[in-house]
């Protein structure tokens, strides 16, 4: 009988409930400042990972450039680009449409970094498309090739209304449809769509340049390679250059690597279906699943990882004595692995990848089991692992689980890792950093963001795994979702998580346009006395030495006015001794005795530190508070 992930269940290992039927985590801790700081690092290596793989930094768009193989009906869209600020792409899987978009956006506006447009799919009646994610001045990016047809026709709806504001905003948009939107004519009528295709000539300068990368020069091209230029898939061929480059590195010459690559991109699944027909018995199918997850890591952490798989998967213990039993390296042999220098691996690239697809793709059933099992795998005692061995296991499990829709998995594992050491929940940062950035399933991860954003008392230890995600990996791409996000956490009750999630806001809204975006956010709170930390935020945004809107001003503080967390901008305010600040201070209070009170109480505070040098402050306070009572002063030290 298998262990399925149920919502609320008790880990049995750790004691700690994983959730409730509201879906947040009842993990009860606090977290030190030390643990959000470990978190951040873990989240600014999630963030090279990110940019290594997409297309957030000026580095990698220059190399994407240079590496590029224009398809037909690039020029077109270049041409129509910068003629309507906005270009629809279309064309068949594999003619490599989401590396154009970002190609165009580089080379029409000159842009070292894109932002990605978010999609909201989680409700009918709301809007699928925020247009205020357009700020101005900015190259953006709509990937629509994941959507299925329901959702793409939602999007389709709203692609006018962005397209405008894009337009409005001078900025530059560039949308990604999917393959089958020519079957819809009319979902898209009277837009600026181009599509894009590739001839095997331009597949075979695909191919050739990307082993290029590796100084490879090619060698006579087979008739299998042949027949994959002609159905130029740029992905495949990027693949298939890619594994050419390995054997040829062992080394080999190009008449052994071609073939070998060759079988070994095509074969694979075939092969995979006639192994496990071949090895029905659960052993023997748990240590090549052991092996393919801990690939290249070391030996205890195999064999521990096999054991643990076995007894989740309720396997008996053999009767026979362990001594009795083949040793480790003969059962590796059997699964095409070896043992050397106490690291485990197979004898062929990929080969990890290609079980762990196969398996999650074959036993649906076992899902649930199978994450169950990888999310302990790090935290598994007697084993000499190490965080990146640790962080490989999270990269494999999040890669196959995501391309597979595997959301609820994903969102388990999260959560899990979040409630365990600093060190574990690390890669909670890593595997959800990956998932809101993947272009098919990353909406749904950014809602259940969002949610648990919105949830004060979400766990401190996975609310502080959402502050690294947000500004270290969504904030590259979803600059204005992460922002916001950060801000709905700024209202964690968890003094220190609050703390945190203001200084992360704070150094995403760096610039102007962010500031001035995050401050009109923080009045509007403000005066509608939302919770949170937003007296606190709004201190550090108003820079007195430069002009301010007196409304905008007046509106914030009328909210500010006895909270807390407003102490330390209001003394920075009575620090300037400038008369019309105070002025708009007692103005703010609007004539309510308590908000004098509080007012002139902190002042009095702020005044007993240091009295020579602030009493004439608190003088010239209390006489624009009596004047507002209706009360006057005969002298500066008396009344009338």
């Amino acid at each position: 009988m298998t262990e399925s992930i149920e919502i609320g269940e008790v880990d049995r290992n750790h004691g700690a409930v994983v959730g409730n039927n509201s879906g947040t985590v009842n993990t009860i801790g606090k977290i030190t400042a030390d643990t959000i700081f470990l978190l951040q690092l873990a989240g600014q290596q999630a963030a090279k990972r990110a940019g290594a793989r997409h297309w957030f930094t000026q580095r990698h768009l220059s190399e994407m450039s240079a590496l590029f193989v224009e398809p037909v009906g690039f020029t077109q869209a270049q041409a129509v680009l910068l003629d309507r600020k906005s270009v629809l792409l279309a064309g068949r899987p594999g003619t490599g449409r989401s590396t154009a978009a970002a190609v165009l956006l580089h080379r029409v506006g000159g842009a070292n970094q894109i932002g990605l447009v978010d999609v909201n799919l989680s409700g009918d009646h709301e809007p699928t498309l925020d247009v205020e994610q357009v700020r101005g001045n900015e190259s953006l990016l709509l990937d629509l090739s994941g959507l299925d047809m329901s959702s793409f026709l939602r999007v389709a709806r709203e692609l006018g209304s962005l397209m405008a504001r894009v337009t409005e905003a001078d900025s530059l948009l560039v949308v990604v449809l999917p393959d089958y939107e020519r079957q819809l004519p009319g979902a898209i009528e009277h837009r600026p769509r181009v599509e894009l295709s590739l001839t095997p000539e331009l597949a075979q300068r695909i191919f050739e340049r990307n082993l290029g990368q590796d100084d490879i020069v090619p060698g006579p091209p087979s008739p299998a390679l042949m027949t994959m230029f002609n159905a130029t898939n740029a992905g495949e061929l990027t693949e298939l250059a890619e594994l050419v480059a390995n054997v040829m590195a062992e080394p080999a010459p190009w008449s052994e690597a071609l073939p070998r690559a060759l079988d070994e991109l095509k074969e694979q699944l075939h092969e995979l279906t006639e192994l496990f027909e071949k090895h029905p018995e659960a052993t023997w199918r748990s240590l090549l699943v052991s092996v393919a997850l801990l690939d290249g890591g070391p030996a205890d952490a195999v064999f521990e990882a096999d054991r643990a798989l076995l007894n989740l998967l309720a396997f008996p213990e053999p009767e026979d004595h362990p001594l009795a039993r083949p040793g480790l390296t003969a059962r590796l042999s059997e699964v095409d692995a070896k043992l050397a220098a106490g690291r485990v691996r197979f004898a062929r690239h990929h080969h990890s990848e290609a079980v762990l697809w196969h398996t999650w793709r074959e036993f649906p059933g076992l899902r649930s089991t199978l994450t169950r099992w990888i999310e302990r795998v790090p935290k598994l005692a007697r084993t000499v692992m190490t965080d990146d061995d640790r962080a490989t296991v999270a990269a494999r499990f999040t890669s196959v689980a995501i391309r597979h829709g595997s959301v609820p998995e994903v969102l388990f594992t999260v959560k899990q890792w979040s409630s365990g050491s600093a060190r574990i929940s690390a890669l909670a940062v890593q595997a959800l950093g990956e998932a809101v950035l993947d272009s098919q399933h990353g909406w749904r991860f950014r809602r259940q963001v969002y949610t648990w954003a919105r949830d004060p008392k979400v766990p401190p230890r996975l609310a502080a795994v959402l502050i690294s995600v947000c500004e270290n990996v969504l904030g590259l791409a979803y600059p204005v979702p992460a922002m916001i996000r950060l801000h709905h956490l700024t209202a964690h009750q968890d003094d220190t998580v609050g703390a945190a999630a203001v200084e992360a806001l704070l150094r995403m809204a760096t610039g102007t346009r962010e500031r001035k975006w995050l401050l009109g956010r923080v009045v509007a709170r403000l005066r509608d006395n939302a919770p949170g930390r937003d007296a606190a935020v709004f201190g550090r945004l108003i820079d007195l030495a430069e002009p301010q809107d007196p409304d905008l001003l007046l509106t914030a503080w009328r909210g500010a006015l006895g909270r807390p967390d407003s102490v330390t901008a209001l003394r920075t305010w009575l620090s300037t001794s400038d008369d019309s600040l105070l002025e708009l201070l007692v103005q703010a209070c609007d004539r309510r005795t308590s908000a004098l009170g509080w007012l002139r109480a902190v002042t009095a505070a702020w005044i007993a530190e240091d009295r020579p040098e602030r009493e004439h402050v608190g003088r010239l306070l209390d006489v624009k508070i009596e004047s507002v009572l209706g009360l006057a002063r005969t002298a500066p030290g008396g009344r009338g």
